[in-house]
């Protein structure tokens, strides 16, 4: 792992939006059997459900295609993979899911290229979606504003949409997100 990867999994906006997921995600009062997060990076998402203990979840698996990501993501949540694996990470192509989760994650739908992963995800399954309008090398797709990622996302309820602003001295960013039922 290279260290501009972890300085930026740590960084102001990652961490700002993660913890902006874990409030809004505590407030819908959801009880979740089994949470899958896409696209888990180093499994921080879950270290902060987790650690915060306000969102109530039995087990927690972060998906990443990216091998490096496991072993991280399972050591920054080692207290909790021991726990009878309430934590574990996963290498898998989120395309190729065919979830058996009651709640899906996915912090990071700038990165997929395609829709694969929204469309294999079950009608009536719950989900927490966040993306952003940062241009980027690796960002294939940016929304313009909060709409125009409501609409790459169709949900049948949305219980919860917002935006978040970050102001830099020399550049700018705002991330979306969405939370409701497919």
């Amino acid at each position: 792992m290279e260290n501009q990867q972890l300085k930026d999994a740590f960084s102001s906006g990652q961490i700002s939006s993660k913890i902006w997921l874990c409030k809004e995600l505590e407030k819908t009062r959801w009880i979740s059997k089994s949470t899958a997060i896409y696209g888990g990076w180093y499994g921080i998402t879950a270290f902060l459900l987790l650690s915060r203990s306000k969102f109530k979840v039995k087990k927690i698996r972060s998906y990443d295609v990216d091998p490096a990501c496991e072993s991280m993501a399972d050591l920054i949540n080692e207290n909790w993979v021991w726990q009878d694996w309430k934590f574990k990470a996963v290498t898998e192509d989120c395309n190729n899911i065919q979830p058996q989760a009651d709640l899906i994650i996915n912090t990071s739908t700038e990165h997929f290229d395609t829709n694969h992963w929204f469309n294999n995800i079950p009608k009536g399954t719950r989900v927490v979606l966040q993306g952003n309008n940062m241009k980027h090398d690796d960002h294939v797709v940016n929304s313009k504003n909060i709409n125009a990622f409501i609409n790459n996302y169709p949900l049948s309820q949305i219980k919860y949409k917002g935006q978040l602003d970050f102001e830099y001295p020399s550049w700018s960013f705002s991330r979306f997100m969405i939370i409701g039922t497919k």
